[in-house]
């Protein structure tokens, strides 16, 4: 009797110190335990307390839980699988995402709790339940944006489908009429294309992702209408390219000042002369800090300091061809100051900055980076002598304090030309070049655009 208490103790012993693996217990979605998971963060994560994952997971020892354990989600007795964080991608929609993963609009919004469905942002990351089939349950639809005037047997003829077999998430397939821009679904993808938009969109892509301060943002569409694509991303109005094989471009730069967050990118789609557009997109992309420093410069005159403003339309023909080329040889030293810096001007608040990098010299050779056109050249008050090139599709650069100028507006040149020579004309503390990029009427990163650059598949790899 006295071995068989002794063999109880030792049991009971090994249980509290060496616990038994916990396994999801309830009915509910299962959620896999993560390294630095706290019962706690789990609970405010789910909307969920303490108590209640301890009670549907029958957990004896709330310290004791370990990556890889099973835990079922009180409260979701009408989701089921394991729980996993899945990326949106850009087109996304909440609409779309909803019959991507199986699960009701409520369902889904309760469980990543979510107030507002149209503020989800390409790159978040949700949480949503796998089934045994994988992420969904439901195959990848075709999705046809309805045109204006369509009727629901036009649509379903463009879609060579029965009209019965189109629909929407939220229309009832009975209705015998469509809304234009609205995407209807019909039949099912072979090659599992999982997005939010219309099959005559094939691809959106977006980098950097996310956004950020300072750089430039480039936006490829592959799109079948041969009609045209506009759209705006935050306050800046896009201006879009068309490239073989379908495929749009649009280059825009992101103000260095801007303020981090959430940048609506909003797209219309439109067939060839036609005033509205057949489908447009909007979707928040996320924009991050570039962690510029800072510095204050006082005893500089008022009527000199320069609120760096530069309207220019985008040129439909790219110019330069590959990456661009340092404009002076000197890039190897270090530069006398770099882009983004925040400046306080005569102990001003830190509303300016740096809009270029500035290379050291004194009349030494300036080069043109990348072929171009000149449209201007002369002096300026803050600036000096200062030329602005022209490359195409709203990129311009430009060359500030020259000692002197060799090309004049209206000038054609190419990678390598020299364009002036270094000096230490306009507001300046000694002889340097001061190199801007500028896109979409933004000055942004110009050490972006050397090697590898903005290069398409059809530039030179140098």
């Amino acid at each position: 009797m006295r071995l068989k208490t002794s063999g109880l103790l030792l049991v009971l012993m090994l249980a509290l110190v060496f616990p038994l693996s916990v396994q999801a217990q309830g009915q509910g979605p299962v959620y896999i335990v993560q390294q630095g998971d706290t019962l706690s963060g789990i609970a405010w994560r789910f909307g969920t307390t303490i108590e209640a994952l301890i009670l549907e997971n029958n957990i004896s020892d709330p310290s004791r839980i370990f990556p890889g354990m099973e835990l079922t989600i009180p409260g979701f007795p009408e989701i089921s699988g394991r729980l996993s964080l899945e990326p949106v991608r850009l087109g996304d929609t909440f609409e779309s995402l909803s019959h991507d993963f199986d699960l009701d609009q409520t369902s889904l919004k309760r469980l990543n709790r979510i107030v507002r469905p149209d503020r989800i942002y390409a790159g978040m990351s949700l949480i949503v339940a796998a089934t045994e089939q994988g992420l969904s349950a439901q195959p990848a639809r075709h999705l046809l944006a309805a045109r204006p005037g369509e009727t629901r047997l036009e649509l379903a003829a463009r879609a060579r489908t029965d009209p019965w077999a189109i629909h929407t998430d939220h229309t009832p397939e009975l209705q015998l009429w469509v809304l234009p821009g609205d995407l209807y679904g019909f039949g099912s993808r072979a090659d599992e294309k999982r997005s939010g938009l219309p099959d005559e969109v094939n691809s959106l892509t977006i980098s950097p992702e996310p956004l950020i301060q300072g750089h430039t943002t480039e936006i490829h569409v592959t799109a079948s209408s041969s009609g045209r694509i506009e759209g705006d991303l935050g306050e800046h109005r896009l201006a879009f390219f068309p490239l073989e094989n379908d495929r749009w471009i649009s280059l825009q730069g992101i103000h260095a000042l801007a303020e981090p967050g959430l940048l609506d990118l909003r797209l219309g789609f439109y067939e060839s002369d036609a005033s509205a557009p057949f489908y447009e997109f909007q979707q928040p992309v996320l924009l991050e800090s570039g962690d510029y420093g800072f510095q204050v410069l006082n005893g500089v005159p008022p009527e000199t300091i320069d609120p760096a403003e530069l309207l220019a339309a985008a040129s439909p023909q790219k110019l330069w061809q590959g990456p661009f080329e340092y404009p002076s040889r000197y890039y190897t030293a270090e530069f006398v100051a770099t882009f983004g810096t925040r400046r306080s001007y005569n102990n001003g608040s830190l509303m300016y900055y740096h809009t270029g990098v500035d290379f050291y010299g004194r009349d030494e050779p300036i080069y043109a980076p990348a072929a171009g056109r000149v449209v201007f050249a002369g002096p300026l008050t803050v600036r000096g002598n200062v030329t602005y090139i022209d490359h195409g599709w709203g990129v311009y650069s430009g060359y500030l304090h020259q000692s002197e100028m060799y090309v004049q507006e209206g000038d054609q040149v190419e990678k390598g030309q020299v364009i002036g020579k270094v000096g230490a004309t306009g507001r300046v503390t000694g002889p340097h070049l001061h190199w801007e990029v500028w896109v979409g009427d933004v000055p942004v990163q110009p050490l972006d655009w050397i090697s590898p650059g903005y290069l398409l598949p059809e530039d030179p790899q140098q």
